[in-house]
């Protein structure tokens, strides 16, 4: 039977559609904000933006995945109900087959979950659930039906995922459950040692703006704006640059370990693969400024970013929904 297929990535951060036969993505960030006296959701997605850190008594905010993993199936489907119907119409006589990204360490219970989310939304029981990381290979076009070893990182907002692939399937891999909001924390964390007190936005500005991961200028001064701990007033506070990437380091030293664990574990043809054709990182997190230089540096590795690389997966589930018989014989 023919039917609709709907690529799904639900990301911590962002949830990315696309479908079958069409060429339309659409994306949303992935939070929404609860009246918690009449329990609706009345803001979503970029319109709950503007509420983030300014939540009290009567509203808060809600992000339905964490760290890669489901947590809220009801405020997700809040938010996907809309952008399916854009995309596949309100009346459906066929039921669309969904394929959603998850993380390759996701435990079955959460599996469960997405099995029931998709379910909800209305699609087959016959829907897949793809490992991300292979997703994101097949949307930056690699090779990953050679023989050859190819390495990828995917370094999400919640999740680090480091993959060898080979042959249509995945050699040596590695989870973790650390990504860009954890940085953002580091960076909280940094200014409230020093008595200051800055939001969640705040820190995901100066992680995408400010942060480099190798050293720029030692002496470069930052400004930005909080509030005293101690006396709760609003202030504009400078700070110097290299101490907040100091303090960033452990979290770098994570991703370092996370891709370094897997090469470690590779056979000694494979490692001489990833020698010669070097680690493609991938994900929003990977437009960390010099990301790739740090981690070539660190591991001893050629590393490379590429273009637009927080739509790879989207774009892995697009190949996918349009060309399943191409690689309906992947190993997932």
């Amino acid at each position: 039977m023919f039917y609709k297929k709907i690529g799904l990535d639900l990301g911590t951060s962002k949830v990315r559609i696309c479908i079958s036969g069409s060429n339309d993505t659409l994306e949303e960030d992935n939070i929404l904000v609860e009246d918690y006296n009449k329990g609706i959701y009345f803001k979503k997605g970029k319109e709950a933006l503007p509420l983030i850190g300014k939540e009290n008594a009567d509203f808060g905010t809600i992000r339905p995945v964490k760290n890669g993993v489901l947590q809220d199936i009801d405020a997700q489907k809040e938010l996907l109900y809309p952008l399916i119907d854009k995309l596949h119409g309100k009346h459906r006589i066929i039921k669309p087959q969904f394929i959603v990204s998850i993380p390759k360490i996701l435990r079955d219970s959460d599996k469960n979950s997405i099995a029931n989310l998709v379910d909800d939304l209305g699609g087959t029981q016959d829907s897949l659930l793809v490992p991300e990381i292979i997703l994101s290979a097949i949307g930056l076009k690699l090779p990953i039906y050679s023989p050859t070893g190819t390495a990828v990182v995917n370094l999400g907002a919640g999740t680090i995922e480091t993959a060898v692939l080979s042959s249509g399937g995945i050699n040596v891999d590695n989870s973790v459950q650390f990504g860009g909001e954890d940085l953002d924390q580091i960076i909280i964390d940094f200014f409230r040692s020093n008595n200051i007190l800055i939001g969640p936005k705040t820190a995901e500005y100066l992680k995408n703006h400010i942060i480099s991961a190798e050293i720029e200028d030692i002496n470069g001064i930052g400004e930005v704006k909080g509030k005293e701990i101690n006396s709760g007033k609003a202030v504009i506070y400078n700070f110097k640059i290299e101490q907040l990437r100091q303090a960033f380091l452990p979290g770098l030293e994570r991703i370092n370990s996370s891709i370094k664990d897997v090469i470690e574990k590779l056979p000694p043809e494979l490692t001489g693969d990833i020698l010669d054709k070097g680690i493609v990182i991938t994900g929003g997190l990977s437009n960390l400024r010099k990301l790739h230089i740090y981690l070539s540096r660190t591991l001893g590795v050629p590393v490379y970013r590429l273009d637009e690389p927080e739509q790879s997966v989207i774009k892995g589930l697009f190949y996918m929904s349009n060309n399943y018989d191409l690689v309906r014989n992947l190993t997932l």
